[in-house]
């Protein structure tokens, strides 16, 4: 399946999709990252909210090992059980980062954790807008300064004054996965 206009890579969103003819070895690769990540599954596929992945499985093992700290980063770290704060960190990072795409894609999960669609409307004027609390200020106050590298010895310590100093590398570690997958997609997709 290939990508809309203004895309530039092939999506590999199931194993018949990989381009050309694959050796044996990515052959066996692409069985072992769509039969891992969908079980039993009798026709695996990536969804449209999993294109970073379809775009990645270029490379399977990378799309696997990806996948794997995806999950693990996302959905075990206990900071990202702030469900509503990583989501915001998250679209913080597709905003900044220009990838249009992985901000729509991540919306509808967003918005099931708790945003509203007035708050991601007025995230680019999260500054002045009266939507936001003072802990998605910090997060995305927090998120912006890490991608820029502007971390101020201020703005850490509050980020340690309020989540503790394993909570702040677990938000660092989410903010710096997420930006890569920003900077991928936006990247590849165009």
């Amino acid at each position: 399946m290939l990508l809309p206009p203004s895309s530039r890579l092939t999506l590999i969103n199931s194993p018949e999709d990989y381009p050309g003819a694959p050796d044996a070895e990515t052959q066996a690769d692409l069985a072992t990252l769509f039969g891992t990540l969908f079980p039993g599954a009798p026709a695996p596929a990536f969804d449209a909210a999993h294109t970073g992945m379809a775009i990645a499985a270029h490379n399977p093992q990378l799309a696997l090992k990806l996948a794997q700290l995806s999950g693990f980063i996302a959905g075990e770290l206990p900071w990202s059980q702030h469900k509503l704060l990583r989501e915001l960190a998250i679209q913080t990072l597709n905003l900044h980062f220009r990838s249009p795409y992985s901000f729509t894609a991540r919306t509808p999960t967003a918005l099931a954790c708790g945003l509203t669609e007035a708050q991601l409307d007025d995230l680019p004027r999260w500054q002045i807008s009266p939507l936001f609390d003072a802990d998605q200020r910090l997060t995305i106050e927090y998120a912006k300064a890490t991608v820029s590298g502007t971390v101020t010895d201020h703005l850490s310590a509050l980020m340690i004054a309020r989540f503790g100093e394993k909570g702040t590398v677990e938000c660092t570690a989410l903010i710096a996965f997420w930006g890569f997958w920003a900077m991928l997609l936006a990247a590849t997709y165009g």
